[in-house]
């Protein structure tokens, strides 16, 4: 006779109602600080207004800091060149021992399914909001990616075409960085019927808005906040990128090609 096991009906799982919603993934974003995470810019539907902060001295980057950021499933993380250009990754050391060992293992057109272990463009800049508690400072960190091979430009990249855009004589038609004579720069986000993604336009304002008057509304509190944007990007360790990288790939391999470069 068939023996049937029923579940204690004092385990966890039991307890939850059957109608609640299961609660959603968590994408594990390791980009930013985890203090600054919460400044992540985030687009409604609809029209966004924001000013573009100028660099905060002493930055060694533009108003723009350009990142290099790997993927491995439910995150991502900066790559250690986009502080220093000559920085290598452990990401970086499983491509070179991929080609030579298993060059079929990695990502390409032929391989969609393979390991990717490239970087992907991002853009990462200050940018204040007029909210209803007041100018808040929002950190905005979106795609650059180009176009070049195909496909939309990235949010980012549309936003840094617009702030380079150049009159009938070739000059920049308007400085929108630029703290007093600087506008306001407006993303609208729409999500098109049955669209899997959503689509952006960008276009500068046409009045200055000044960057003094907008500090001045800040919490003071909240302008301590701001600080040169290579501050607020996490730079993960050594140990820090060979886990991720046993994300992306069996772990007897991530163990054999850290021993060949330590």
């Amino acid at each position: 006779m068939k023996t049937i096991e029923f579940v204690d009906p004092t385990e966890t799982h039991n307890l939850i109602s059957p109608w609640s919603k299961p609660k959603p993934a968590t994408f594990d974003d390791r980009v930013l600080k985890p203090e600054y995470q919460v400044r992540h810019l985030r687009f409604a539907e609809g029209s966004t207004w924001f000013r573009i902060l100028p660099t905060i001295k002493p930055s060694m980057f533009a108003w723009c800091m350009p990142l290099q950021v790997l993927n491995y499933p439910g995150g991502r993380f900066l790559h250690p060149r986009s502080l220093n250009r000559g920085a290598k990754s452990a990401f970086d050391h499983a491509y070179q021992w991929l080609r030579e060992n298993n060059p079929g293992a990695l990502y390409s057109k032929a391989n969609i399914t393979g390991i990717r272990l490239l970087t992907d463009r991002k853009c990462l800049c200050w940018v204040l909001l007029e909210e209803e508690e007041g100018v808040t400072a929002r950190l905005l960190l979106e795609s650059d990616y180009d176009s070049s091979r195909g496909g939309v430009a990235g949010l980012g990249q549309l936003i840094w075409r617009a702030t380079r855009d150049v009159d009938e004589t070739g000059t920049i038609a308007t400085n929108a960085i630029d703290s007093n004579a600087g506008v306001l720069v407006m993303v609208e986000k729409k999500m098109g019927k049955g669209a899997k993604f959503p689509s952006y336009s960008v276009r500068l304002g046409r009045q200055p808005a000044p960057i003094a008057p907008m500090l001045e509304k800040m919490d003071p509190k909240e302008r301590e906040v701001l600080t040169p944007i290579e501050n607020v990007v996490h730079v993960p360790s050594a140990d820090e990128e060979w886990e991720f990288l046993a994300k992306v790939m069996a772990q007897e391999h991530v163990d054999k090609i850290r021993a060949s470069v330590t």
